[in-house]
């Protein structure tokens, strides 16, 4: 966990500096990205995550548990509607992230205009968030390196799987990690 935090906290510092470097404030925005749909791939995040979740105050961790719990649900009723729903994700109250502190990587990074370098050498990018305008994708920063981001989280969550003999494939929602910790963890303290 202490890798992981200095690698948050690493992130945190290069998105601060570039996001200013972009002009990048989220106050007052109209488009929420905790309303959109991010799945997270990695077991140390939620292991991080959960954490976060047993720090909480036992009310404010069962209204969490709550709203994650409506936000699984509605993803049922997606399958049937055959629409995706914009749906806010459980630990945002008030436009402000409740585990802040322990939220994932994704949270920490969406908004900027990112590249990174594949393992084959390939470059993909993104073009960040819809309040930076389409000159400034461009120049002069080119956006985010998230290369060191992915592979130090990706080294974290080898080493947390050799560990811990996990070897699921990850794939869910903040929603769908805060129904697991609820069913299958005891996180009374």
């Amino acid at each position: 966990m202490e890798r992981l935090e200095d690698l948050y906290a690493r992130m945190d510092v290069e998105y601060g500096q570039i996001s200013r470097l972009y002009g990048l404030d989220c106050e007052g925005c109209d488009d929420n990205c905790c309303s959109q749909r991010f799945h997270h791939h990695t077991f140390a995040e939620y292991l991080y995550l959960l954490e976060g979740l047993k720090a909480a105050e036992p009310e404010l961790r069962e209204t969490i548990l709550r709203r994650a719990r409506v936000v699984v649900e509605s993803y049922a009723h997606e399958l049937q509607a055959g629409e995706i729903f914009k749906l806010m994700c459980p630990v945002n109250f008030n436009g402000l992230c409740a585990l802040y502190k322990w939220r994932p990587m994704i949270c920490r990074l969406h908004g900027l205009p990112h590249y990174f370098i594949m393992p084959d050498g390939s470059r993909k990018a993104g073009s960040g968030c819809h309040r930076i305008s389409a000159a400034e994708k461009t120049t002069p920063h080119h956006g985010m390196d998230r290369t060191p981001f992915y592979t130090g989280l990706a080294g974290i969550e080898k080493d947390v799987r050799e560990h811990l003999g996990y070897r699921e494939r990850f794939r869910k929602t903040t929603a769908q990690m805060l129904m697991d910790m609820s069913l299958e963890v005891d996180i009374e303290e």
